[in-house]
């Protein structure tokens, strides 16, 4: 009877040592499976910029180097994907009611993406994005120091397609349309808010450097309309268009 008693509680022991071992082993099979799906990619790039604001007595217009960079999470099907970029030098002039000037422009983005890829070879996406320009007179203008600043912030949507061509890179492109509420703030009217809306389109070019690395030539243009301020009449268009060379590595 003793000996039976010790077999019944070593067959015992033995199912819920083998319990454990298979929670373990689906652990560990469910965690290889989350690795294999499962992409970080850090990504820095540099850009080119030019950009042109439009009133209706004049424009503003000029060229800026940016840097930028951000972080994309793979899993599966859905992406998502964080980005900011900075202006790291200046270079334009105004066009104000015949006056020509030159001030000092500041650009800050950030966008954030959240994506799903439909089939191979198309995905569509939306997201949030908020993007500042600040515009500052310099010391030889009548407004030495006075700076105004066109802001927006809003949802985006949009969707994108792209393919191999060999083994050369991946050919893509995609299009969005983003509707933001609009802040407008200069030194003789104040903070002013309205409505803006417009879209963008790029085009990128992305091959392997090594197995892991990557480097990547976009092509972004950007045109947005900001108007139904409520304490100006006009309104105001903005078109920038950006040219990136990044690298990106895959973990």
């Amino acid at each position: 009877m003793v000996r039976l008693i010790r077999v019944i509680k070593s067959t015992i022991y033995l199912r819920c040592d083998m319990k454990y071992v298979g929670i373990i082993i689906i652990m560990i099979l469910s965690h290889n499976c989350l690795a294999q799906d499962l992409w970080i990619i850090p990504k820095i790039f540099v850009s080119s910029r030019t950009f042109e604001y439009s009133v209706y007595n004049g424009n503003i217009k000029g060229d800026i180097r940016s840097i930028g960079g951000g972080i994309t999470g793979i899993y599966q099907n859905f992406y998502v994907d964080l980005f900011s970029e900075r202006n790291i030098d200046t270079n334009e002039e105004s066009i104000i009611n015949g006056l020509r000037d030159t001030i000092e422009f500041e650009r800050t983005d950030l966008t954030a993406t959240f994506g799903y890829a439909v089939s191979e070879f198309v995905s569509i996406f939306t997201g949030y994005k908020y993007g500042k320009s600040t515009l500052t007179e310099l010391e030889f203008s009548p407004f030495s120091g006075a700076k105004t600043s066109l802001e927006g912030k809003g949802m985006f949507i949009g969707a994108g397609s792209g393919w191999r061509v060999k083994d050369w890179g991946t050919f893509s492109f995609s299009a969005a349309y983003a509707k933001m509420q609009a802040n407008y703030d200069s030194f003789d009217i104040g903070l002013t808010e309205g409505d803006a809306d417009g879209t963008s389109l790029g085009v990128k070019w992305k091959a392997a450097i090594t197995k892991n690395l990557y480097y990547q030539l976009v092509a972004i243009r950007h045109e947005y309309y900001y108007e139904d301020f409520k304490k100006i009449t006009f309104d105001i268009s903005e078109q920038i268009l950006s040219y990136r060379l990044g690298i990106s590595y895959r973990f």
